[in-house]
């Protein structure tokens, strides 16, 4: 069931991204005004996967839930919902240490569909659902690799103006059976682009 659920948000992310495209070129009188977005931000917390210890004495723990991301996808007005605004991106989040010598890394693909209510004085607040997909823990040969899969999650953010406050309560799945918790904190920076008159 929950293979189903995230197949379905990924064909709606899709969908969604190709009606930006084409909506963006109607009026901006239509009952829906599409704008292109851009996101980026950066997030932290979840389960441990692997701490690294340096020749200098120091050591770097990777979480399951941190890394930076930057997406892309679009942001839908619709003419008869006051204040209502529905976002859908697709990105990469990117995790990795700071060895010189090896590339030990956390990729995975955020898909995110967030509703939001606009309130007074710019400031926002979403509550949407998120997957992530092709989640791969790379060792370059120093550990195992290691490849999950992400239960479908709930995503809050609390913004003002092109800042926000972002929490993902998410949770991985490796191919073993042991669960993770990648849930997160973050910061997140993003832009809608209107079309040039």
């Amino acid at each position: 069931m929950i293979n189903t659920m995230k197949m379905n948000i990924l064909s709606l992310c899709f969908v969604l991204l190709i009606i930006t495209s084409s909506a963006v070129s109607q009026t901006t009188n239509s009952a829906v005004r599409a704008k292109f977005l851009l996101e980026g931000g950066v997030e932290y917390g979840g389960d441990e996967i692997i701490k690294v210890f340096f020749t200098n004495g120091g050591d770097q723990t990777m979480r399951a839930g941190q890394g930076g991301y930057i997406a892309a996808g679009g942001q839908f007005e619709f003419s008869s919902i006051k204040n209502f605004i529905l976002r859908t991106t697709i990105g990469i989040k990117y995790n990795t240490t700071a060895a010189d010598n090896a590339n030990i890394r956390l990729t995975r693909i955020p898909i995110t569909l967030m509703p939001q209510l606009q309130l007074k004085h710019n400031f926002r607040i979403g509550l949407g659902i998120t997957t992530h997909q092709s989640i791969n823990f790379k060792g370059d040969g120093f550990v195992q690799d290691i490849k999950f899969t992400s239960s479908l999650a709930p995503r809050l953010e609390f913004g003002y103006k092109w800042i926000a406050l972002t929490y993902t309560p998410i949770k991985y799945k490796a191919e073993s059976g042991k669960e993770l918790s990648a849930s997160s904190f973050g910061i997140a920076l993003s832009h809608a682009f209107s079309k040039k008159k």
